[in-house]
């Protein structure tokens, strides 16, 4: 007999997860539209090139990339956040910002080792473009009633800075590849090694302590021990807009499930400012993320400032209650198919029915 299959990282859903999935995705959409977002959808396939614009490295082998008519390569979406800018730079150059979208659409990326990862997942989020970095804690303050309103208990949000460790690379004029092998290192935390490669890079002692340092600068507590450890003024900056930011969030009551990580660095290359990731108990990895990212619409032609998010919907199935609405049976008679149609009809003004025929002369309705 042949196989059954679906490609590797994807996954069907069936029933009760599509009812969680549905729940989840109307509960985030309502939050987006409380605070004056408009819904935008984009096609799920791309030119390659829109993210060879979008990104200042693509890794190929990370999409699904086809051939169109004219033989110009097409990619299924990798994430939403290009796509959007590329409308907002078409579709709205004329238009004055700011502009608040929201959106649910599948992202596609190649797994080569699966872990648990999905290679289609469905992202609920949202994009302002065209307000500067005192619009953040509007976008944070929104990722956390995203999360309340789901009803996760224990839930965790860790804020970092990509800006923090882009200005100590940029004041040291360390190369690409050195910048791109340390962060893989401090976000890794690997710290045997990231000491072994700061001590070959022959910095000063305060850069070599800074980077030594930086995966341990996690926690709420860790701002004035960062500071000592910034060497220069445009490092002392980003701490001061942490700190700026922990009391805003203190001050409107929702700072209980935040933390810091200034160790955090960015997987996608156009952040620029504040990035984030939210986990929850029931998933391995992190089921929301966002940050800002000041550059990428200057790759379209129109300079404006941008932050957003989005919820991976298919990571936090696990976390949420069942969905499904109870449905009553309506046995009845073969042949009987139009009156069983107007009981069931009375029946639903209340509650779902699901009609069954049987061979019996008789009607019974079942919880």
């Amino acid at each position: 007999m042949k196989e059954i299959r679906i490609p590797q990282g994807m996954r069907d859903l069936i029933v009760e997860e599509c009812a969680k999935k549905r729940f989840a995705q109307k509960t985030i959409e309502r939050v987006f539209q409380s605070f004056g977002y408009e819904e935008i959808m984009t096609p799920s396939i791309e030119y390659f090139d829109t993210y060879q614009q979008g990104f200042s490295e693509v890794d190929a082998t990370e999409m699904y990339k086809f051939f169109d008519q004219d033989g110009e390569i097409l990619t299924l979406r990798e994430d939403m956040t290009v796509p959007i800018c590329r409308v907002c730079a078409s579709k709205y150059a004329n238009s004055k910002p700011p502009f608040r979208f929201f959106y649910t659409s599948n992202v596609f990326k190649v797994r080569h080792v699966f872990a648990g990862k999905r290679g289609e997942v469905t992202d609920c989020g949202v994009e302002c473009i065209g307000l500067d970095e005192k619009s953040d804690i509007e976008i944070l303050y929104m990722a956390i009633q995203v999360m309340e309103k789901l009803h996760f208990k224990n839930y965790q949000i860790e804020i970092g800075n990509a800006k923090l460790f882009q200005s100590a690379v940029d004041a040291l004029q360390l190369d690409k590849a050195d910048q791109k092998r340390l962060a893989a290192l401090i976000d890794q935390k690997s710290i045997v090694d990231l000491n072994c490669f700061v001590e070959a890079l022959h910095l000063s002692k305060e850069a070599q302590d800074f980077f030594t340092q930086l995966p341990f600068l996690s926690g709420n507590d860790v701002f004035e021990k960062a500071k000592q450890l910034c060497f220069t003024e445009e490092m002392q900056a980003v701490i001061d807009q942490l700190v700026s930011l922990y009391a805003a969030l203190q001050t409107l009551g929702v700072a209980e499930h935040i933390s810091f990580d200034l160790g955090k660095i960015p997987h996608l290359d156009y952040y620029t400012g504040i990035i984030f990731e939210g986990f929850i108990e029931e998933s391995g990895t992190s089921v929301l993320s966002g940050g800002r990212y000041d550059n990428l619409m200057q790759k379209f032609d129109r300079e404006l400032p941008a932050c957003g998010f989005s919820m991976k919907l298919d990571y936090i199935l696990d976390a949420l209650d069942n969905q499904n609405k109870e449905v009553v049976q309506l046995y009845y008679p073969k042949g009987k198919e139009i009156e069983a149609i107007q009981k069931a009809d009375e029946i639903r003004k209340n509650k779902a029915v699901e009609m069954i025929p049987w061979n019996r002369d008789a009607w019974e309705v079942r919880q």
